[in-house]
């Protein structure tokens, strides 16, 4: 009853949010953007859940990447996955789930006669996930089958689809499905050929009755530190890898990371030694995290690769690489329209948590090099 009284009552006021574009928002919390495209036979839903990490100190990285393998093989809607999966094809319907640090999405893609279809798995999949379903050999194999050096970009905040880094109990994982995944903080952009009214309807009908979580803590604490990440120990003849987390930060904080990964790009692809990777993950075009490696060929992998990030952090980043960032910037923001997936979740990401656009191109030098400090100073990366 109270479903249904929540779909019945949900007030959606709309509003324009970009040329083109109209917003709304619906009583349980969740934000909606749509981007109307009647030249487009297609319709893409993209629905981000994101998360303030401090909120959640109690759970552990491998409860995160737990919840994330669970929720990339388990069915939905009352459904087995093999069944699951059998509905989208049958419906000519494409849904892809993605994990990260600080996120959880789910992409769909439909013709946009199949509106209704869309709307109901993506419901599906969002808040009805059958959690319930015996994942315990998958989750073994999967396990069985990850790298060490895997499992600890996966803890990172890389993307990590297949990779178990424990098996959660029925419970467990319903507490914490509860917990991360909200309409509150929650944002789906909607972009094909439907109008306003076709949007809040649907909408209404098939996400309307996801609730909103009533209490903020659900389990015991556990003692472990915040988001304690995997440690683990390379075998013997292996190389090194450092990493660092995705920043948490405001839309500011958030763009000086932004200008540290653009600008190590370059700096590797131009200037370091060959043998030494980097690697920045970016979802969205955000921030994210980094991975550095370096193969086993040197005497000592980990000290040469320290050597490396040490110099890095001294020489710091020059008055003329603003102008690259800034360029850079403009270039990857245009190139977005060409990409549809990647223009949804930047949608997304900017209203879940705020336009590091908006900053970047007046960032001080001082700024991007505190960031690249506080980013690759080989003291506060994490070690495998």
């Amino acid at each position: 009853m109270k479903g249904i009284v929540f779909l019945i009552s949900a007030i959606l006021m709309a509003a324009p949010v970009e040329s083109g574009r109209q917003e709304f928002r619906t009583l349980n919390g969740l934000r909606v953007i749509l981007d109307e495209r009647h030249d487009r036979s297609v319709l893409r839903l993209f629905l981000l859940v994101g998360w303030d990490r401090s909120a959640l100190s109690d759970l552990q990285a491998d409860q995160f990447l737990s919840i994330r393998s669970t929720l990339s093989q388990c069915g939905a809607g009352g459904l087995s996955r093999p069944a699951f999966d059998r509905r989208l094809a049958d419906q000519g319907l494409r849904l892809v789930f993605k994990g990260t640090g600080d996120s959880l999405s789910w992409s769909m893609l439909s013709d946009s006669q199949d509106q209704d279809d869309a709307f109901e798995l993506l419901g599906h999949a969002v808040f009805r996930p059958a959690l319930e379903d015996d994942l315990a050999p998958v989750g073994k194999a999967a396990a069985g089958k990850a790298k060490p050096e895997d499992l600890f970009r996966a803890s990172l905040g890389f993307p990590s689809e297949g990779i178990a880094a424990k098996g959660l109990s029925t419970d467990e994982s319903f507490a914490i499905h509860r917990r991360l995944v909200r309409p509150e903080q929650s944002v789906l952009v909607i972009q094909g050929d439907l109008s306003l009214a076709q949007a809040r309807q649907s909408v209404m009908l098939h996400l309307g009755t996801w609730s909103p979580s009533i209490e903020k803590v659900i389990g015991a604490p556990r003692p472990s530190p915040p988001l304690e990440l995997v440690q683990l120990k390379a075998g013997a003849g292996a190389g090194a890898w450092a990493g660092s987390p995705a920043p948490v930060g405001d839309a500011r904080a958030r763009a000086a990371h932004i200008a540290v990964a653009m600008l190590l790009s370059r700096r590797f692809r131009e200037e370091i030694p060959r043998g030494i990777t980097f690697e920045a993950f970016r979802p969205g075009g955000d921030s994210g995290p980094l991975l550095f490696g370096i193969g086993s060929e040197a005497s000592d992998p980990r000290k040469h690769l320290r050597t490396v990030l040490e110099g890095l952090c001294r020489r710091g980043f020059e008055a003329g690489d603003l102008a690259l960032v800034r360029s850079a910037w403009q270039t990857e923001r245009a190139a977005l329209a060409l990409h549809p997936e990647d223009q949804l979740e930047a949608i997304a990401r900017i209203a879940l948590k705020g336009d590091p656009g908006d900053y970047l191109l007046d960032l001080s030098l001082e700024e991007i090099n505190a960031a690249l400090r506080a980013r690759i100073d080989p003291a506060v990366l994490l070690w495998f």
